[in-house]
C-alpha cells in the first residue's frame, strides 16, 4: 500500500473507502487507484482528503521508507 497513514486514518475515522471518496467528491475507482499508486492525487484531493480524516496532509501523503540498517557494530552496540 502506498498510502498507510490513509488507511489507518480512515479506520480511526471509522470511515469505509466508498465513504471517503463520496465525501472527498471522487469515484472509488479513481481513490483505489490513487491509493494504490495506479493514478496520483490532485492538489484539491489531498487537501479534501486532509480536511475529511482531520490529519495533516503532509502526514497522510508522507513517502513510507524502510528502517534504516544497522551494520554489524552498531547491533552489537545497541543490544548490549
Amino acid at each position: 500500500m502506498k498510502f498507510p497513514h490513509i488507511a489507518w486514518a480512515t479506520g480511526e475515522r471509522g470511515l469505509p473507502q466508498y465513504k471517503l471518496a463520496a465525501l472527498i467528491g471522487c469515484s472509488e475507482a479513481r481513490l483505489s487507484r490513487c491509493l494504490s499508486g495506479r493514478s496520483d492525487f490532485r492538489e484539491d484531493e489531498r487537501a479534501a482528503i486532509a480536511q475529511t480524516l482531520t490529519f495533516p496532509e503532509a502526514w497522510l501523503f508522507e513517502k513510507v521508507a524502510p528502517p534504516v540498517s544497522f551494520g554489524a557494530a552498531e547491533y552489537a552496540a545497541s543490544a548490549a
